[in-house]
Parts: C-alpha cells; structure tokens; sequence
C-alpha cells in the first residue's frame, strides 16, 4: 500500500513507514519530535477534528511551529483550555541530570500528571524524553525514577532508545572506577487507561557521592553507552540452548574488566559461552549450569578442561559456590523471565520444527519457568547475592537482560534487577546493545505502538567493598 490505510486509527503513516518507527532504537542526529507526532496522531481525525498535540517544556511549541508546517494544532501543557482535549502529549526532561534537580522538579511534574489526566483522551499516548546520567560516583536513574511516577497513573506500553553518535558528553576517561558515557535518551511511552495494568513499585539506589572506586581500573577502553553488534552464527553443537549469547560480545566486557590470569564467572553458564570467551582472553573461568544436558555440551567445547570449572549446580544454592574461588570479574545473563514458554513467538516454532529446545529445561528450579514475576526477581537477587560474596571487593560484574513485554503489560526487567542489588552492588551504568540484523515485524498495526524490541540492557556493578 502507497498511500495511507483508511483503517489506520492511529495515523496517516503508510504500511512501510509504520514498520521503519518499529524499531526500539534509532540514531539520534536531531531532534525526533516530528516523526512521533506523525505516528501517534493524526493530522484529521474521522470526527473532523484536527490532531491536537501539547507540549512541555513550552519553548518546544515555539521550536516546532516555527520548523514545521503542520495541519494539527498544537498547545503548551502550561496553558491549553481546560475545555479542550489533546490527542497526544509530548514532555522532555532531559534538563534533568541530578536528583537533587529531579526531586526539586517532582511538584512540576506531579502537576503536568494531573493536566494530563484531565486533557488528554482515553487511550491517547504520552512521549517522555529523559536520561540517566552516569559517573564514578554511581548513576543518577532520572529516567527510571520518572517512568515510576508516570506508571502510578498511566500505562507504560513500550521505549525507544535514542543514540547519538557524535555525542556532548565530554566524560573523560577515569583513573579510578567505571561509567559508561551519557549519549542515550530514553523515550518512554505511556497511555492513559481506565486503569493501569502494572504500577512499577522498585525503589532505585540513589548515589551518596562516595562511591568511586579505591582500586585502580585494569582497563576503561569501553565507555560506549550504546553499539551495534552482529553475532556470527552459532555453532551446530550449541543450537540445543535457546538462548545463546555471543562469545564475540562477552570478550569486550572480560577485556575491558579483568587483565591476563584473572578469574571470570558466570553463574548461569549454558553452553559455556562466557567461559569460553574467557579463555579466549587468557582469563580462567569457572560456572554454575543447572541443566546436566548444557553441561555436557560445554564440557565438549573446553580443549583444556582441566583450566575450566563448570559446577552442574542451582545457582541461587549456597552448596553451589562452595569450591569457587575468589572472583575478578562475572558476567551472565539469566532468562528473561519465561517469556521463552510464552506461545507464539516465531523463533519458538521454528526450533519445534527443527526438533530443537524451545526452553531451558523442565526443572522447577530453572529460573526459566517461574511464572510469578516478583518471585523470579527475588530468585535473581539470591544468585547475584551469592555471586557478590565471591567476587573481589570492587570488582565488576555485568548482567545482560531486556525488559519484557508480557500480554501488553511492560515488565521492566532491567531496571527490577538494578533496584533488587542496591545493598551488595554500586550500579556503574547500563550500555546497550543493539541489534540491526533483525527482521521488523508491524506489531500493532494500526491500533497500538508495540515495538520491535531490537535493544538489550548491559548492566554493570561493582561489588561494594565492605
């Protein structure tokens, strides 16, 4: 289809142009406020009436009718009617760098939340530009802080990540402790429901100011706050695991980390990936794998087993660690809940049809098939827990996950995680990484924003020295 869909109750936007805004992540080079205006409203509504945007802060009213020419109407949320109604909010926070700045601001925005309320129409959208801010003293989470205020009265349906190649940031590279840089905004979306499926309830770390490191980084040659990375296909013998991840990858973090002869644990080992990469760097590596099939697949991928342990153990068991070492550095990456057993998805049938396993294994202690939310959470703060009683004070560790999206309802993964490790961890910053070898597909066509989730959380902590 050229031209738009009549049946679009969404917007003007051809078939392919709703399928280039389906990606979670995007090059930030200018300003994006005209392409999420054009996807979240329309420039006519059936009705007759014109799409009707508000804006905040007001200077961004001024900024787009002077650089658009647009047959929608636009308003400043400090002054519109309060007779009229607004198809769709646009806020940008990005000011906000600090949480003294933040808390100050809280009034402001409690009040921006209530006008919204009252202006905005059922089931209409809310776009929030906002960002985390990242130092050697901890991480200021505005972004998350504000999509918890936001969560206790709208829907948080989805983000998108904006990343700037040529970035301000002028973060200088650090003697003592690790950040990433500050380049990304997030774009958090929010619509406004009867009823709000999930309000998010974690309380985030708040840096004291004291919290640099007293040991001297190894290495700080990856500060990237976002980049893309494409896997090589995966190796016959590990197709088995569902969920692999690329030992490519793994080695930046293990580098960047760790020096020649250094420890490397992952309490959730798989196939062995992380172990792998690990020797890869000349590092020693040791695991814990649940599942005895993945142990001994990765016990096949070891040419000198004798310089790898991998433990067949529960990680969230104490037991488990008893023959591990003093650690220099962990990386891992856990299930993303049990979204692998939720039906539908495209891949999952394509590994039944291949014979291959859809999901981790069918123990009831696999982290994998925990089907209560809070409880797979609490289960990852027990294994991290554990991890940190074996790592190094200040050493790192790293965790890759996405947040998930379950049945329409956000469950913000990553950010839980943050939140459930602020009394062993210091949280150092997320990175991103994004994919550009995925096929898009138009979730929600004409009737929602539901994105192509193309973007995947890099935490990393240091292990508090106490």
């Amino acid at each position: 289809m050229n031209g738009p869909d009549p049946k679009n109750r969404m917007n003007d936007l051809t078939s392919r142009q709703w399928l280039q805004f389906q990606k979670s992540w995007f090059i930030l080079e200018k300003n994006p406020l005209a392409e999420f205006v054009a996807f979240f409203t329309k420039a006519r509504y059936q009705d007759g009436h014109p799409g009707k945007i508000a804006f905040y802060p007001p200077q961004l009213l001024n900024n787009f009718v002077a650089e658009n020419r647009d047959p929608r109407e636009f308003f400043s949320v400090d002054d519109h009617p309060i007779s009229d109604k607004v198809d769709y909010v646009y806020l940008d926070f990005q000011n906000l760098e600090t949480g003294e700045q933040l808390q100050s601001a809280k009034p402001k925005i409690e009040a921006i939340n209530h006008w919204i309320q009252d202006h905005l129409v059922d089931r209409g959208y809310i776009t929030i530009a906002v960002k985390n801010f990242h130092s050697a003293n901890g991480s200021q989470l505005i972004a998350w802080e504000i999509a918890k205020w936001f969560s206790q009265y709208f829907l948080q349906k989805d983000e998108k990540i904006g990343c700037r190649v040529n970035s301000d940031d002028s973060q200088e590279e650090k003697q003592f402790g690790w950040a990433p840089r500050n380049s990304v905004t997030y774009f958090l979306h929010f619509r406004k429901e009867n009823k709000p499926d999930r309000k998010l309830t974690f309380e985030l770390p708040v840096p004291d100011g004291n919290e640099s490191s007293e040991a001297e980084l190894k290495s700080n040659n990856f500060p990237d706050a976002w980049y893309v990375h494409r896997p090589p296909r995966r190796e016959k013998g590990v197709l088995l695991h569902p969920a692999k991840f690329p030992e490519d990858l793994i080695e930046r973090y293990i580098k960047n980390f760790t020096q020649p002869g250094d420890w490397v644990l992952d309490p959730m080992a798989g196939t062995g990936s992380a172990l792998i990469a690990a020797k890869s760097c000349e590092r020693k590596a040791c695991g814990i794998e649940l599942n005895p099939e993945f142990v001994n697949i990765a016990n096949t991928r070891f040419e000198k087993p004798a310089e790898v342990r991998l433990i067949q153990g529960d990680a969230a068991k104490h037991q488990s660690y008893k023959d591990i070492p003093a650690m220099d550095y962990c990386i891992t990456s856990p299930p993303y809940w049990d979204m692998l057993r939720m039906r539908g998805a495209e891949t999952q049938k394509k590994r039944k049809d291949a014979g291959l396993q859809r999901w981790y294994s069918e123990n009831p202690h696999d982290a994998g098939n925990i089907a209560d939310y809070q409880t797979f959470v609490d289960l990852l703060k027990d294994v991290y827990r554990l991890v940190a009683q074996k790592l190094k004070p200040d050493s790192y560790m790293t965790v890759i996950v996405k947040n998930v999206k379950k049945q329409g309802v956000i469950y913000p993964l990553a950010w839980d995680i943050v939140a459930a490790l602020k009394d062993d961890y210091i949280y150092c910053g997320e990175q991103f990484w994004c994919q550009d070898d995925q096929r898009l597909a138009p979730f929600g066509y004409r009737y929602a924003w539901v994105s192509n989730t193309f973007h995947h959380y890099c935490l990393t902590f240091r292990r508090k020295n106490k």
